[in-house]
């Protein structure tokens, strides 16, 4: 079986994915992912993100609350979200989750460049997150931050930033999703 994509016919063309062959569904969209862990699909619901939060959210724009559009289009929610302006950097963050513990994570910006360093703050919140939440889960999962807020989350990873990561890291992916320890 090879890697999923939305069109199982479809190849990922020009990628580390394209001559790789594994026994294990690994989801590479969105919606493949949403059919494979339906105990999970909860994450794709923006308003449930932020409620955990404490984030405060409308369907419309107040007048004012001083709430600045931030849109987002996942599974789950439709139309358009406001919240409060929120300070900081936008990252995106690939996260190997092995039963609630971060085996790896990699932090890149919106411009797609792989930072060299993990942000502390960044990571005490999504380790809460996959502490509290992802108690079962096997997988990799992206999260969109701004600041220390979480946005959105994927439970699939970042395709477009595979090749920036270490070589070892499609081999080890493989094993985390046949629920074998991250090692080499």
């Amino acid at each position: 079986m090879s890697f999923l994509t939305q069109d199982k016919d479809a190849t990922i063309k020009n990628t580390v994915f394209e001559k790789v062959e594994t026994n294990v569904d690994i989801p590479l969209d969105d919606m493949t992912a949403y059919q494979l862990y339906p105990k999970y699909n909860w994450v794709y619901s923006t308003s449930r993100l932020l409620d955990m939060q404490n984030i405060a959210w409308s369907p419309f724009a107040r007048k004012g609350m001083d709430f600045e559009l931030n849109e987002f289009h996942f599974v789950g929610d439709s139309g358009k979200i406001y919240t409060e302006q929120m300070f900081g950097d936008h990252l995106t963050t690939d996260v190997a989750v092995m039963k609630g513990d971060i085996k790896w994570a990699a932090h890149h910006s919106a411009d797609k460049t792989l930072l060299s360093d993990l942000r502390g703050d960044v990571e005490l919140v999504i380790s809460a997150l996959t502490t509290l939440y992802f108690k079962k889960f096997a997988g990799i999962i992206s999260v969109d931050t701004i600041g220390t807020k979480i946005v959105a989350v994927r439970l699939r990873m970042s395709t477009d930033m595979v090749e920036k990561y270490p070589e070892d890291w499609l081999k080890r992916v493989m094993r985390i999703y046949n629920r074998r320890p991250w090692g080499k």
